[in-house]
């Protein structure tokens, strides 16, 4: 029978592990069936809005570089736009380069908590309950 400071010495070998397979499944998990999902409004907002600024430099409505860009009778930040300009540069106009950035974003939240969990209760176990958890939230 193992002891208990035996089994969380056993842990912490593969909680690397672990946490390495639940991003390869959350990453997994928000590309499935990705071809098949429209995109809603502030996407294809967003979307066109990213590849106007890579082609032309302006947005929609012709404003050059805008620090807020209007878009369907509201207002958008600019982070979300700027950084979907290179993914649509790199690979077109597609429903998977306007969501790569969040999608990217997503994960790096995952791995965030994760780490965020163990410097602030140091415990990896909490902390990959933590990330587990958000790897499932939607």
């Amino acid at each position: 029978m193992r002891t208990k400071q035996a089994k969380k010495l056993h842990f912490k070998r593969y909680h690397w592990l672990l946490l390495i397979t639940l991003i390869l499944f959350a990453f997994a998990f928000r590309l499935f069936r990705l071809n098949t999902w429209r995109l809603t409004n502030d996407e294809m907002s967003i979307g066109y809005n990213a590849y106007s600024i890579l082609k032309t430099g302006k947005d929609e409505w012709g404003r050059s570089y805008p620090i807020i860009f209007q878009a369907f009778g509201d207002f958008k930040l600019p982070v979300y736009i700027y950084s979907v300009v290179p993914f649509i540069a790199l690979g077109g106009l597609t429903p998977l380069m306007i969501k790569l950035p969040s999608i990217l974003a997503g994960i790096s939240v995952i791995i965030s908590i994760y780490f965020l969990a163990k410097q602030l209760l140091n415990d990896e176990v909490t902390a990959l309950i933590a990330a587990i958890l958000m790897a499932f939230s939607p």
